[in-house]
């Protein structure tokens, strides 16, 4: 190190150390790998450099092409220089021959881009590393025996090109070499990526495993000793391969015992003692080239044995746990859910359905629907309608349903359907709703009364407006009376001038009495009652009540209304409270302000084919930009003597009738309020919905 980087890495912070050691640490790492995989390549390569044909590495057994497989699929495709490196000191130290180096570097390269491309292939497609599912198996041997036939020609190639190999052995050293490189793959890369697996999952020993368990192993491991005995004892004649047929149950019991793991680990072992028995009994190429390619197909059939096990254990496991997961949502969850056939007989329930109908499962399972739920007939009718819809999609149903001692109570039920062995079939989900139902009555209830107070709290308010209207009248009336008085009290009656003056009583009489009903009218208390009316009477009622406050304060009031609206549903006094709640704040708001050529505009029409919109837009200061977001909130008021309920209560009444109320934004000055109600067709078409 110079002085100038001893000051550089005194001056580092803690964290630029901590990273500069990081590095340091996965260069070492990578080194010590390198070193390593290069050392394990060519000692396998060593051990298996039997029956070398040509005296280059062509080899029946030829494990670096598993361990090469290996560590591309591990560690990644940035780590092929390490299959080269391996490649070419194996092609420069173990032949028997000298070849040049140019086939050397050749058959180095075809190895390693063969291979590499072997994994890009697994890789695109979406291969996993740890064996899982019986397809990455077939993957896996699929792209072997294919990738490895492709290397083996371009490598015996790129040596019978130089003339190592002659042309005429070129089918043979690429069979030869091809065999080689297949067994090795098969044979070492499953075991291996299985235990990386484990390692990196960090998987701990299995419990429960006892002296039967190791017992078991033990004895499986002595019969594939006892099966490659008799393989290699002669007792098969002549034909070498006479036993070969003996290693299939061991292999077949392992597999079926303990999956792709044992399969794995067993078609290595048999590997390992067939290359020990042939070396050590003696062989010719002819026999070990046979005793390979039936290990390949030994080892094949193994692995997809064990593979297919292993799937089949852990979808079993995943099944058991699924239907365990199932079971405990079923009897914890406190809807009913039952399933029910086309006919409505009741096929399965869960628990709750026994404590909201108070029926035995023996007295629901296999009975109809009809006997749980009233209009059973009309809901089945519903559900068979939706048969063309798609099978995820729900229904939703308000109905009644009876307990054994015949009293009744709400459920909302809600209803899918599903096919079972080519037979439609429904799952119900039954919900009591009766505390619902008398929550909302409560909330109604509650709603009225705010309601009503609201109006007689909106009534006083109106107080002088309204004596105003009534003392017109009552000052006509005490006029035409005591002209009456005189006319009587004079020397000779007049007939005619007495009927019209008591005409007149009697008109401004039933005047002051109309103003007197629509007064009771709008404050009378009681529950939310909802008729078929026309929305222009409702509006000139509200208009009319506050026509002499209007008067007295200078405001004037124009009414707009679309003359072909249709009727709509919805409580006449309630729509007249949301007006008078809307004109009230709008004159309050402009005399507050002060303003100039005070007017209200009411209008009315129809925005679309289930709507009627009214709006009050006035021209005073508008709504403040920071009041817009709370000003239908509780207790929000912009008046000093204001409680804040006015328009809380107003969009309450407008959302109980279906609709919206909201403040529009406007360019100009003034605010305008919108409301919206649906017509009565709306409402017909949700109830025959």
């Amino acid at each position: 190190m110079t002085t100038e980087e001893v000051a550089q890495h005194i001056r580092r912070t803690p964290e630029q150390t901590a990273l500069f050691g990081s590095r340091i640490s996965n260069g070492w790492r990578t080194m010590m790998l390198s070193i390593g995989y290069v050392a394990l390549y060519l000692a396998f390569d060593r051990l298996s450099f039997i029956g070398a044909l040509h005296g280059i590495g062509i080899t029946p057994w030829s494990p670096t092409a598993g361990l090469a497989m290996v560590l591309l699929i591990i560690k990644g495709l940035r780590y092929s220089p390490l299959i080269l490196a391996g490649e070419l000191f194996s092609g420069g130290m173990l032949p028997t021959v000298s070849p040049p180096l140019m086939p050397i570097f050749l058959g180095s390269v075809v190895v390693t881009a063969g291979y590499m491309s072997v994994v890009t292939v697994l890789r695109h497609l979406r291969f996993e590393a740890d064996l899982r599912r019986s397809s990455d198996t077939v993957l896996l041997l699929i792209a072997t025996i294919i990738g490895s036939g492709l290397v083996a020609s371009g490598f015996v190639g790129s040596y019978a090109v130089s003339g190592v190999v002659p042309w005429s052995a070129f089918a043979e050293a690429g069979f030869h070499y091809w065999i080689g490189d297949a067994i090795g793959i098969v044979v070492l890369l499953p075991p291996l990526l299985l235990l990386y697996t484990r390692i990196k999952q960090r998987a701990a020993p299995v419990q429960g495993r006892g002296s039967f368990h190791f017992g078991e192993i033990a004895v499986q491991a002595a019969s594939i000793v006892l099966a490659l005995a008799v393989v290699f004892s002669g007792m098969g004649g002549d034909h070498p391969l006479g036993l070969f047929y003996l290693l299939f149950p061991p292999l077949i019991w392992i597999a079926t015992r303990h999956g792709l793991p044992g399969a794995s680990w067993a078609v290595l072992a048999i590997q390992v003692g067939l290359i020990t028995g042939l070396q050590v009994q003696g062989h010719t190429e002819l026999t070990l080239r046979a005793f390979q390619l039936f290990m390949l197909a030994l080892a094949a059939t193994g692995l997809m044995l064990g593979a297919v096990v292993s799937e089949r254990r852990r979808l079993s496991v995943a099944l058991v746990d699924s239907e365990g997961l199932r079971t405990a949502i079923l009897n914890t969850v406190s809807d009913g859910i039952l399933t029910i056939d086309a006919c409505g007989a009741i096929q399965s329930i869960n628990p709750a359905v026994e404590t909201l109908f108070s029926r035995p499962s023996h007295r629901l399972i296999g009975h109809d629907l009809s006997e749980l739920i009233e209009d059973a007939p009309d809901l089945l009718s519903g559900l068979k309608l939706a048969i063309h819809s798609p099978a995820s999609q729900a229904r939703c149903w308000a109905l009644d349903a009876r307990r054994p001692d015949g009293t009744a109570f709400p459920i909302e039920l809600s209803a899918a359907r599903f096919d079972l062995l080519s037979a439609q079939h429904y799952a119900l989900v039954v919900r009591d709703i009766t505390f619902r139902r008398e929550a909302e009555a409560r909330d109604r209830q509650h709603q009225a009364e705010l309601a009503h107070v609201s109006r007689v709290s909106l009534a006083g308010e109106m107080a002088a407006g309204l004596a105003h209207e009534l003392s017109q009248p009552l000052t006509a009336i005490i006029a035409y009376t005591r002209g009456c008085l005189r006319l009587l009290a004079g020397p000779v009656p007049e007939p005619a001038l007495l009927h019209e003056g008591m005409a007149e009583v009697v008109q401004q009489a039933e005047r002051a009495g109309d103003v007197l009903d629509r007064l009771r009218e709008f404050v009378r208390g009681g529950e939310f009652r909802r008729a078929l009316i026309a929305i222009k009477p409702v509006i000139d009622a509200a208009v009319n009540l506050v026509h002499s406050e209007a008067m007295q304060r200078d405001v004037e009031i124009k009414a707009k209304i679309d003359p072909s609206l249709p009727i709509v549903l919805a409580d006449p006094v309630q729509i007249e409270q949301v007006l008078l709640n809307l004109l009230r704040n709008a004159m309050d708001a402009m005399e507050a302000a002060n303003t100039e050529g005070r007017s209200i505009i009411v209008e009315a029409w129809r925005p679309g084919q289930y709507d009627v919109e009214i709006s009050v837009a006035d021209s005073g200061p508008g709504v403040a930009y920071e009041m817009i977001d709370t000003i239908f909130e509780p207790f929000v008021t912009t008046k000093p003597l204001g409680m804040g309920m006015g328009l809380s209560i107003s969009r309450a009444i407008i959302e109980a009738h279906g609709g919206q109320l909201r403040l529009a934004r406007r360019s100009r000055s003034g605010a305008i309020f919108i409301f919206t109600l649906p017509t009565a067709e709306t409402e017909a078409g949700i109830d025959a919905g």
